[in-house]
């Protein structure tokens, strides 16, 4: 699997987290294309080079599965093993923010799953905060299209929080509290997942995916995508 990631920190760490917990019986090769991250993964990039965008990460997205479509051919890779459609899915994760192209990767996206092609999206508006935020209380109301107001909602950040020091991820901001000796954590993903849903219940398939406000499909790409279904 590969993924493209709007955003340069925030989205690499939590895959990093989450991919970890994956049952190690479940061969899956999981790469961050676009992963431009410096000082070990603690920090953006210096100097980004990869567009971001939606409809840069589609076609970024796009030229990769051919790019692995081609080499499954010229390799004679021959048929995926039993259980698995295909070789080689491709995500693309991002926001609304105040992006162009939302529902036009949306659709490509969508066309693509339904002919069996292995393009895949996951998509949050306002952004990627609010899948963190669910993850330790429901929340329908709309913030607006700024992504700002839904991070000064996570329960780690104080006003006293940089910007920099929000964007990143750490383990028990996510994991389901109660393990061997933590009383940190959150709900974890099975609540995040049902407030989730809870919220994209409101809105029909005509609904435009810039429309939806609130909005988040994570969980999708956590049990489609990496194959964790719990933390």
């Amino acid at each position: 699997m590969w993924i493209f990631t709007e955003g340069a920190l925030t989205e690499p760490q939590y895959i990093d987290i989450v991919r970890g917990l994956r049952d190690p019986g479940i061969r899956l090769a999981v790469h961050i294309a676009n992963d431009e991250r410096t000082n070990g993964g603690t920090k953006g990039p210096q100097r980004p080079t990869h567009a971001r965008k939606p409809l840069d990460l589609l076609d970024q997205a796009l030229a990769k599965l051919r790019e692995e479509n081609r080499k499954a051919r010229r390799e004679k890779w021959g048929s995926p093993p039993k259980g698995v459609d295909r070789w080689t899915t491709v995500w693309c994760l991002f926001d609304r923010d105040q992006h162009e192209g939302v529902d036009e990767v949306a659709r490509v996206a969508k066309k693509m799953e339904k002919d069996g092609e292995g393009l895949r999206i996951a998509y949050s508006h306002p952004c990627f905060e609010l899948w963190r935020l669910l993850h330790h209380q429901d929340f329908t109301s709309s913030f607006g299209g700024v992504c700002d107001e839904a991070t000064k909602k996570l329960p780690f950040v104080t006003p006293r929080t940089s910007k920099e020091e929000a964007k990143v991820v750490l383990p028990e901001q996510i994991l389901k509290r109660g393990g061997p000796g933590r009383t940190d954590g959150s709900d974890g993903f099975a609540k995040a997942k049902a407030r989730a849903k809870k919220i994209n219940a409101q809105y029909g398939e005509h609904h435009l995916y810039s429309k939806r406000d609130p909005y988040t499909d994570v969980w999708r790409f956590v049990e489609e995508g990496l194959q964790v279904t719990d933390y």
